[in-house]
């Protein structure tokens, strides 16, 4: 007795609604028990009905199927309206529609005016959804199981009492009159709905349950992205795609049902109508004990729900059959009462969970959209109709069994996704009250960012992240390599889709929205590094980035170009032979002519002069000034804390830090943790060693003399020359388009030089190919470590070391002999002391595709070291890592040089690191040297500063620390 009391004490009207209103509810359920007279007696008098008109089983379930999925065409639309209109007086039309077209039921005079009746009354059943998602927006989320155990008791009042009234009514008079006296309450207490209840905002409940102010309704989104959020609720995906199999097979037994007691039991309809009231006691008593263990399951483990009642539906399933299998009516009676206590126990908790996981904007459209799934399930109505005709209604029960285990186990798998789901709504809300709270302060809100994760495969990447731009601001976006930046900027661009949270753009929730669409609502995004098609002209680029535009596209080309006279002058060459400045330049112009109202820029000034840095600056400054805000990440804080208004500052998939640059200058603890040297501390080159004697006068192992080299008519190396000694590190700078990565191309093999000679350890390699030269030992990197994403690091190691392997036999490699083993152990020894040198240790196993930029560095470089290089080429190896590898990159490269006994070329932009490590530098421009000395002497030459640095006092002074 102390649990029946403790159940019923979970139905006082003080804990249902958590002290709101209990009008709402009370309404909503009667209509809800109104509705099920008309289909319960439609369901026990399909006996006589089929003998009315005088059909066959199979004509009249084929009816029955027909009149419930035509209406579902009209769910969507219903479900798109009620989103946008006011849902009291739609359910109350709906109650009209349905009253109405159940008293014509009693009027049809042929088998298609009962169809077309029928249908009728299906569409004024559509709205149904929108009668959930006002208790959901009437009455607080912990209250939910219990509201809607009480709208579910609706339901199980109205099958109690519709069996038996309809059979009586029809067994005294005849089958048309129950439809007659039920179709009446439906439309008076329509009228009362009206004049009386309130209409709720949508997410009212769920915004004050998160301590979110009230402003202002939500603006409702469109057709396509209402139906893009419903989608991405990935445990309402699950739901729709066990519907079919769940609503298909119960309402075909529900069908059956009566044919079975009046075929094998020969009960008369009276009868029928008692026993399926009788099931309906023990219904109640499961939607009673469902709802008082519902709210604990929400409580405490969420996900528990789906999955108990997956586990539950066992029991129906053996009762469905018993019941088809069994020869005496007690035990069929009996099981039939224990699938009414089981299938409706978990139905008001699962209500709860759809409206906790829906975003509240969408609620209505997505909980209609079932109705779409439903449809293939009432296919096997016919199906299990001709079964039945054919073989008896007991075959036709047995045959549906299958199809609701089937459902059960899909309905199951939803558990794994009902916390995140339920977060992500709470996200939407929140994202949605931020842009209210702005506009009702008059600030804009361009970006919402809320509770945002990501994840690739089943690497987590961002944690929750939120983040935030106003219209017209720059934001840096700052962090250590592999804090997320770049996730984050995809997330927000559309090329990763966030796994959980909410982002939005001008009130509009873009979570699911493509990169392409994310382009035309003005998101527009540079990416680093590979903003541009190498193969295509200048020229062509710019026209494969018009393919958003509209109107004269001729003045926008010229707009841009008017922004950056370079790209003019090489509008005819291809992309691939720009700079790396010019590069950059190129997809700045392409994203500024999609016109972007919020330009997101990933690594401005990845590997780029800080002359050519300046200049991309002031462009920015520009468009900022004429409209466009911008999201800049950006390894330099010197170059962020140049341009931006705000800095947020990521570690570890997580924002530690948003506010004004000047506030996060303060804080040490941030900066010290990711940019070692500090902004604005010290400036120019740090002191070099002495050089030893024996360094002096090692053999020359690398000659290069008088190298040109051109491109379409332009000189990229025009008499380049240097010489490089044996354990000697020799550095070369320049600007963007002096020639340095192309020197680096003729010197590996990868472009034949016009005119001149490379000599490597006495040899004339001028004319050999790139992997002959590696062979011999000069080998190089690139700027984009070029890897197998799909291998792990100790893999990638290996695939570089397949040239060492002494045994290549294929048979013998398949037999494993023990000198295949032995030659393989060889191997893995020196992939053991290349993991050491370069720390890899915690990386060994992963796969390169989930490693950070800087990490996958170090990964390229041990693949590099792997071909035993005598000159090793390093083509730009701090390009794209935070300043604090980059700090670890100087003793790094010191340490390779002394246990390989290499001699290294290097390419950096970074001042800092490149005289640390190298013994000289030299300085390129217009593809000749300019000069060649020792890092100090060669930074504070003249022509250096004029053409690498340029003239600006406040490049000069950060020429030291850019990054």
């Amino acid at each position: 007795m102390g649990r029946v009391r403790e159940v019923l004490a979970e139905y006082k009207p003080s804990n249902v609604t958590g002290g709101a209103s209990t009008t709402p509810l009370l309404v909503l359920a009667a209509l809800n028990g109104l509705d099920e007279l008309d289909r319960s007696a439609f369901s026990v008098l399909v006996p006589e009905i089929r003998d009315y008109f005088g059909v066959s089983l199979t004509t009249i379930l084929t009816v029955t199927a027909l009149s419930a999925m035509l209406p579902i065409l009209f769910a969507l639309p219903v479900g798109f309206t009620a989103d946008r209109s006011n849902r009291t007086r739609m359910v109350a039309a709906g109650a009209v529609l349905w009253g109405a077209f159940s008293i014509l039921t009693g009027f049809a005079t042929s088998l298609f005016l009962l169809g077309l009746y029928r249908i009728g009354a299906g569409i004024g059943r559509t709205v149904e959804p929108a009668s959930l998602s006002l208790i959901a927006d009437h009455y607080p989320p912990e209250k939910l199981t219990g509201t809607f155990s009480v709208y579910r008791m609706g339901n199980e009042l109205g099958l109690l009492v519709a069996p038996a009234l309809a059979g009586t009514l029809a067994s005294m008079f005849f089958w048309q009159v129950p439809f007659l006296v039920f179709g009446v309450p439906s439309l008076l207490l329509a009228a009362f709905m009206v004049l009386r209840m309130r209409e709720p905002r949508r997410g009212e409940q769920l915004r004050r349950s998160l301590g979110i102010e009230e402003i202002e309704d939500i603006e409702p989104p469109s057709w396509t992205e209402s139906w893009r959020i419903a989608r991405g609720v990935r445990t309402l995906r699950r739901i729709w795609w066990a519907l079919p199999f769940l609503v298909g097979s119960v309402v075909g037994i529900l069908s059956l049902l009566s044919v079975y007691y009046d075929e094998v039991f020969d009960l008369s309809v009276a009868t029928r109508g008692t026993i399926a009231s009788f099931d309906r006691v023990f219904a109640i008593v499961g939607v009673l004990v469902g709802g008082a263990i519902g709210n604990r399951f929400l409580a405490d483990r969420p996900h528990r729900v789906v999955l108990y009642a997956a586990v539950a539906a066992v029991i129906p399933a053996g009762a469905f059959v018993v019941i088809a299998t069994t020869p005496w009516l007690p035990v069929a009676i009996a099981a039939g009462a224990v699938t009414s206590l089981i299938t409706p126990m978990l139905g008001p908790t699962t209500y709860a969970l759809m409206s906790l996981v829906i975003p509240p904007r969408v609620r209505t459209f997505a909980l209609s959209g079932g109705a779409l799934f439903v449809a293939p399930g009432l296919l096997v109505l016919p199906l299990a109709g001709g079964m039945a005709d054919r073989f008896g209604a007991r075959a036709g029960i047995l045959m549906l069994v299958p199809v609701f285990l089937i459902g059960a186990a899909i309905l199951g798998s939803a558990g794994a996704s009902v916390e995140a789901d339920i977060r992500a709504a709470a996200a939407s809300a929140a994202a949605a009250a931020a842009v209210r709270q702005a506009r009702a302060e008059g600030r804009t809100k361009l970006l919402v960012c809320r509770d945002v994760d990501v994840h690739y495969g089943q690497v987590q990447i961002l944690f929750g992240v939120d983040f935030d731009v106003e219209e017209g601001e720059i934001v840096a976006l700052l962090g250590t390599n592999g804090a997320g930046k770049s996730t984050l900027l995809n997330a927000i661009s559309g090329v990763v889709t966030a796994s959980n949270g909410s982002i939005t753009y001008e009130g509009e929730d873009i979570t699911f929205l493509p990169a392409s669409e994310h382009v035309r609502e003005g998101v527009v995004m540079v990416p680093g590094g590979k903003g541009v098609f190498p193969s295509l002209t200048v020229a062509e680029n710019l026209r494969l980035a018009e393919w958003a535009l509209a109107g004269d596209l001729d003045a926008e080309r010229e707009r841009v170009l008017d922004l950056f006279p370079r790209l003019r002058e090489r509008a005819s060459e291809p992309a691939g032979s720009l700079s790396g400045g010019e590069q950059q330049m190129l997809a700045l112009a392409q994203a500024f002519l999609a016109k972007p109202r919020l330009l997101i820029i990933d690594e401005l000034s990845l590997g780029l002069a800080p002359a050519i840095v300046e200049q991309l600056l002031d462009v920015i400054r520009s468009v900022r000034a004429a409209g466009t805000t911008v999201v800049l990440v950006e390894q330099s804080v010197n170059v962020a804390l140049t341009i931006a208004d705000r800095a947020v500052f990521m570690e570890k998939g997580q924002v530690r830090f948003s506010g004004p640059t000047a506030e996060l200058m303060q804080r040490g603890d941030i900066l010290r943790s990711v940019f070692l040297a500090g902004a604005g501390v010290g400036s120019g080159a740090k002191k070099t060693r002495e050089r030893a004697p024996w360094e002096e006068e090692g053999e020359v192992v690398l000659d290069v003399a008088d190298i040109r080299r051109s491109f379409g008519g332009v000189a990229a190396l025009n008499g380049a020359h240097l010489t490089l000694r044996q354990g000697e590190i020799l550095g070369i700078i320049g600007p963007n388009g002096a020639g340095k990565t192309t020197l680096f191309d003729v010197i590996s093999g990868f472009v034949p030089p016009d005119t001149g000679t490379i000599t490597f350890v006495g040899d004339d390699v001028t004319d050999k190919s790139p992997d002959e030269r590696a062979r011999l030992g000069l080998v190089r990197s690139f700027q984009d470590a070029r890897l197998f994403p799909a291998l792990t690091v100790e893999e990638n190691i290996l695939v570089a070391l397949d040239q060492h392997l002494t045994l290549r036999n294929p048979a013998l490699g398949a037999l494993r002999l023990p000198n295949v083993r032995k030659a393989e152990a060889r191997l893995r020894k020196r992939v053991d002391r290349l993991v050491s040198l370069l720390n890899l240790g915690p990386f060994r196993d992963k796969f390169v595709r989930d490693l950070s930029t800087g990490s996958r560095r170090l990964v390229d470089l041990a693949c590099v070291l792997a071909a035993d290089p005598t000159v090793l080429l390093l083509d730009e190896p701090s390009s794209g890592i935070a300043q604090r590898e980059t700090e670890e990159l100087g003793p790094l490269i010191q340490r390779i040089k002394t246990e390989t006994a290499c001699s290294i070329l290097i390419i950096e932009h970074d001042m800092t690191l490149i005289s640390s490590v190298s013994d000289e530098l030299i300085a390129m421009d217009l593809g000749a040297v300019v000069t060649r000395g020792r890092p100090d002497e060669v930074l504070s030459h003249p022509k250096v500063v004029e053409s690498y640095l340029g003239t600006s006092e406040e490049v000069i002074k950060r020429s030291g620390q850019l990054a």
